[in-house]
């Protein structure tokens, strides 16, 4: 059955992130792996995933309190109730890699401070340790985001490269909430601007028709206005999930607008990122 891996460092963050997890498992019906980091000893100025201390156990689960809170938030539920199994892992004996080998892997959850100087390259971090390691999607969860549910997704992309089994996925993630979901178009750098009517004719035949989800629909975004991205997706149209794939055209516009100049300036929500 497939599962969703919650990353718990023993942060608020992670405490935090694991609770949307928990919903999102029983809305879509899938189990989850709550995954351990050992202790970790930081820095004034650290955050995340240095210093580790030497692995605690590779294989026993260790009761930890989160576990607890999830297994009585699970049983308050009147639907689906996963199963949550608790490891203990180190990046550094490659424990991810054989967990998504040995079982059915949906996505990683990880709890972020999205305030912080650092959390840029936090992000950055999480995508090299997670999302290259086992290549399913990486969403992080911010700290201050405050609700357990999707109402509309937003993928930003060049609809000349929107990946039909990135968008089926999606279909199949806003199912859940009955939420919309829009791809926002914005041409990749170098490459001509798409005229209205060329890119909707590219919307209907060859990704709606394929995806069959009733509420799928296409934004142009305006781009001739770059810097107004994150702006446009969050404060107007109202994204609650925004959509990425790593290191693809508007990749790191979005994530330093995001992470470095904007973040306090409007409600950060989730980020779900694909592996490229």
């Amino acid at each position: 059955m497939k599962s969703i891996i919650i990353i718990n460092d023993h942060s608020p963050e992670s405490e935090h992130a694991a609770i949307f997890a928990l919903v999102l498992a029983q809305r879509l019906e899938v189990n989850i792996i709550l995954a351990n980091l050992p202790v970790l000893n930081l820095t004034t100025d650290e955050y995340g995933w240095t210093e580790m201390l030497p692995e605690i156990s590779n294989t026993v689960a260790i009761d930890s309190r989160l576990m607890k809170n999830l297994l009585e938030r699970k049983m308050l539920h009147p639907g689906f109730k996963p199963v949550i199994q608790e490891l203990s892992f180190s990046f550094e004996m490659g424990d991810l890699y054989r967990l998504a080998n040995e079982n059915e892997i949906l996505m990683v959850i990880k709890g972020l401070d999205e305030f912080l100087p650092q959390a840029l390259l936090n992000v950055n971090l999480a995508i090299n340790n997670l999302l290259h390691k086992i290549q399913v999607p990486l969403m992080i969860i911010p700290s201050s985001w405050s609700e357990n549910e999707l109402k509309r997704m937003v993928y930003l992309t060049d609809l000349r490269f929107c990946g039909l089994r990135t968008v089926k996925f999606l279909a199949g993630l806003a199912t859940c909430w009955d939420a919309n979901l829009v791809i926002a178009h914005a041409s990749a750098s170098g490459l001509p601007l798409m005229e209205t009517d060329q890119a909707e004719e590219v919307f209907n035949d060859e990704v709606s028709l394929n995806i069959g989800y009733k509420k799928l629909f296409l934004n142009m975004l305006n781009q001739g206005e770059p810097d107004n991205t994150l702006k446009v997706m969050v404060s107007e149209m109202k994204a609650d999930l925004l959509v990425l794939v790593d290191q693809h055209f508007h990749f790191n516009l979005l994530t330093q607008q995001y992470f470095k100049d904007n973040c306090a300036l409007y409600n950060p929500v989730p980020i779900l990122i694909f592996p490229s």
